[in-house]
């Protein structure tokens, strides 16, 4: 068997050797065509003429610049209902059109709420319907009119307020 491994594995080195073999070598000769270049077209592109505007240049002088107005922030007023079933500072405040007013619960106890008194209140508290203030949460109103508004508080013993809006 030993034999028979030895004969192919001389026949395959025969057979890679046989096809290793080189060729005599052929020079190959080319020649470059004879034709003569053409003339390129020459492209002449056409120039639009462009007005430039004339700028005149004072040397020395700063730019006059106008500011750009700020808006002026409104106050926000803030009123608490605490733990012991008291409004902190006051259920009244007179407050300048435009501020923000901030009914806060500070209660874990119960919910507090605001309603309007009449129609005039309507439109800042939602109507005469109780709403809730659950603890942790607060109700916010932009007073945008001049004028009196009355309101009273829900949940708790019956507390009437006005914010007064001046200009």
């Amino acid at each position: 068997m030993k034999k028979l491994f030895v004969v192919l594995a001389i026949l395959f080195v025969g057979i890679l050797l046989a096809g290793c073999t080189s060729q005599p070598s052929v020079n190959v000769t080319t020649t470059a065509p004879t034709t003569v270049p053409t003339a390129v077209p020459t492209i002449v592109p056409t120039v639009n003429a462009t007005v430039v505007p004339t700028v005149n240049i004072t040397p020395n002088q700063t730019a006059t610049t106008v500011p750009t107005p700020t808006p002026t922030p409104q106050p926000t007023f803030t009123i608490t209902f605490t733990t012991d079933m008291r409004i902190m500072p006051s259920t009244s405040l007179t407050v300048p059109v435009g501020s923000k007013v901030v009914w806060v619960n500070n209660d874990p106890r119960a919910p507090h709420g605001v309603e309007a008194v009449d129609g005039a209140g309507a439109k800042y508290f939602g109507g005469t319907i109780p709403g809730q203030i659950p603890f942790g949460k607060s109700f916010n109103v932009t007073f945008d009119t001049v004028g009196s508004f009355d309101y009273r508080t829900t949940f708790q013993p019956a507390t009437t307020g006005r914010i007064t809006v001046t200009k």
